[in-house]
């Protein structure tokens, strides 16, 4: 099982030929949940909306709970999800996904 973190941490330095699928799908779910709603030009849906900015932290977490699930569905289907959870800190308002890898599948497109 794998932990990722939200937090920027997997982007500083991206691979851009990752050793094995694994690595790759990692990779992939690390920049879906790094990434604000609107920003990536060609995937206008990708990301975390940015309306939840300034939301109370328990709506923000519930609504990103689901946003992400949908997210790496959508455009990483190789990861098998676990639980996501998150790291808060109430006095900044700073809200760090995390989301458990149990593992990767390989998806053909037959």
């Amino acid at each position: 099982m794998d932990i990722i973190r939200g937090d920027g941490k997997l982007l500083e330095s991206i691979d851009l030929a990752p050793a094995n699928d694994h690595q790759a799908v990692l990779q992939n779910i690390a920049i879906i949940i790094d990434t604000w709603e609107n920003s990536c030009p060609m995937l206008r849906e990708l990301g975390i909306p940015a309306q939840l900015i300034g939301r109370p932290l328990p709506v923000v977490k519930n609504i990103m709970v689901g946003q992400l699930y949908d997210q790496i569905e959508q455009y990483e289907p190789r990861a098998i999800l676990g639980d996501i959870t998150f790291e808060e800190n109430a006095f900044t308002g700073k809200l760090i996904p995390i989301i458990e890898i149990q593992g990767v599948q390989n998806v053909n497109d037959d």
